[in-house]
């Protein structure tokens, strides 16, 4: 199993390292314009925790929120809502996960303006990523880039 900061230095969008709400992370960027995007740029950073602790739901939501947070701090492209989007993909590795914490990830439920915050799980015992489902209508001209986006960092987790 590859490590983290290894995956994204390899894929040629490797950040950095920091510390996001107590967990330590490797963190990725992609700055991105498409005219199939109604001329958007989007600004994606794909943060990378793992934890020994026991995930639940409250777990998974605080290192979203942090992740979010921690995104729009520091995007630098164009200003947010000007033809311009920020999305965090925040992933959380563990061996126990509760299945609250499964269902949450699921379902794109948060919901920003002109920014999007994806929680991903990976349970590493079982080499399996969890996310969402179902591409949401609103913002889901992005969503087949997050998820082929999501599903790459995922195997090469494994």
């Amino acid at each position: 199993m590859k490590n983290s900061e290894e995956i994204l230095k390899n894929e040629k969008i490797y950040f950095g390292q920091e510390t996001i709400g107590g967990i330590p992370c490797s963190i990725g960027y992609i700055k991105k314009f498409k005219w199939s995007w109604l001329a958007t740029q989007l600004n994606t950073f794909i943060i990378i925790g793992n934890t020994n602790d026991r995930i639940d739901k409250n777990v998974i939501v605080d290192f979203s929120k942090n992740c979010f947070e921690y995104s729009l701090k520091n995007n630098k492209g164009w200003p947010r809502g000007l033809q311009s989007g920020v999305c965090s993909i925040s992933i959380l590795q563990g061996k126990v996960i509760d299945n609250e914490a499964i269902e949450f990830c699921e379902k794109v439920s948060k919901k920003h303006w002109s920014a999007f915050e994806i929680p991903v799980l990976y349970n590493i015992g079982q080499r399996k990523g969890i996310r969402f489902k179902n591409n949401p209508i609103l913002g889901g001209i992005y969503f087949p880039f997050f998820a082929k986006t999501i599903d790459s960092i995922l195997s090469k987790l494994s």
